[in-house]
């Protein structure tokens, strides 16, 4: 007996141990999106990989939102696997978020604040959430924040008077991805986030436009855009004091990481990669990123982004892609890439209005 009740002390002993080394993230989400605006909502994408990245670590979760209650879920991205396994996981915690204003955010180890054009409506203003992050800020407890979430915390403002961003190394969406990405919705915006966060006092780190960042000044995690989210996640893991595991890239992570690596390592490691059967690459993340990259360049940029550009139309080709491809070319001076893309664009699309156009232009 005395041996079973040894036994049963010590399982109880590390019950407990366990419970106490239990960490909770309070995930937050803007509730300004309905059906008749979704596109002002959060961004499913980013609370998904932030969600199951926190989860596989062993983090307990919440969602919370400042209205509380069931928010907007779209299902545009339903095809996506992880996308449903998230679902699967935390559609009952969508269906009935938790409302700011109801909760103690120091029974959480920290915030995670997801991104998405409404997070720049409704978090930085209502007053119950503002007061929830100004605790957790005060009380020093772990915070991210990802893409134009940062617009949560970029007024919040300490005891002393100062802003809680100042003299912080501080990320976000920056202001050439905002008029790149948001143009449609800036009108709506109560202000750029890059702006807002540099006025406040923070150091503003970045990366080239859609490219990943993820910047951490103590116990604050902030990521730049869509690509580094699960990063962003991973970093809060490890400030929670947790070991990351192991696990496989979402697609468009890999493939801004291969973007990443082209830009430093050349164009190369694009045909590298995709000659792979089993690589992990999204095709059209790589066109989306060609397409506006070079566009979005500083001068001593453009000629690399071409050089990417290039390298992705041998394994994606679209009229609007191709015709970019070509007026850029001959931007650079290259006009012998621009005559080799033309042929190219004739053969595909013989039909199309852009190929006088396009003469046109290689003949002036």
């Amino acid at each position: 007996m005395r041996y079973i009740s040894f036994i049963l002390s010590g399982i109880l002993l590390f019950s407990q141990t366990v419970f106490a080394d239990e960490k909770r993230v309070l995930m937050l989400i803007s509730s300004y999106g309905t059906e008749a605006n979704p596109e002002l909502s959060y961004d499913l994408e980013e609370l998904a990989q932030s969600y199951l990245v926190l989860h596989d670590n062993g983090v307990q979760l919440d969602i919370a939102s400042p209205k509380g209650g069931a928010v907007l879920v779209k299902n545009n991205k339903d095809s996506l696997a992880y996308i449903q396994r998230f679902k699967t996981l935390a559609a009952a915690k969508l269906a009935q978020t938790l409302a700011t204003g109801d909760i103690d955010v120091t029974q959480y180890n920290g915030v995670f604040i997801v991104g998405g054009a409404g997070a720049m409506l409704d978090l930085p203003t209502h007053k119950e959430t503002q007061a929830l992050l100004t605790s957790a800020a005060i009380n020093d407890q772990v915070i991210a924040a990802v893409c134009h979430g940062p617009a949560a915390i970029a007024n919040i403002k300490l005891p002393d008077g100062s802003y809680f961003v100042a003299d912080k190394q501080v990320n976000g969406f920056t202001n050439s991805e905002e008029h790149a990405f948001s143009g449609e919705h800036l009108s709506q915006f109560p202000f750029l986030l890059q702006d807002r966060l540099i006025q406040n006092g923070a150091r503003f780190v970045h990366n080239a436009p859609m490219l990943p960042y993820v910047a951490v000044d103590g116990n604050l995690i902030t990521a730049q855009n869509p690509g580094s989210v699960a990063k962003a996640a991973e970093a809060m893991v490890l400030a929670l004091g947790l070991p990351v595991n192991k696990r496989q890239l979402f697609s468009d992570e890999s493939t801004m990481e291969l973007l990443s690596k082209a830009r430093q390592n050349g164009p190369i490691v694009i045909d590298l990669a995709l000659q792979r059967r089993d690589h992990n690459i999204d095709i059209n993340y790589l066109a989306l990123y060609g397409f506006y990259a070079y566009r979005l360049a500083d001068e001593a940029d453009k000629a690399r982004e071409l050089a990417i550009m290039h390298a992705i139309s041998k394994h994606f080709s679209h009229p609007e892609y191709d015709a970019q491809l070509i007026l850029q070319s001959l931007e650079q001076g290259q006009l012998e890439r621009a005559s080799a893309v033309y042929a190219q664009f004739v053969e595909r699309y013989p039909e199309h209005n852009y190929v006088s156009e396009l003469k046109a232009k290689l003949t002036e």
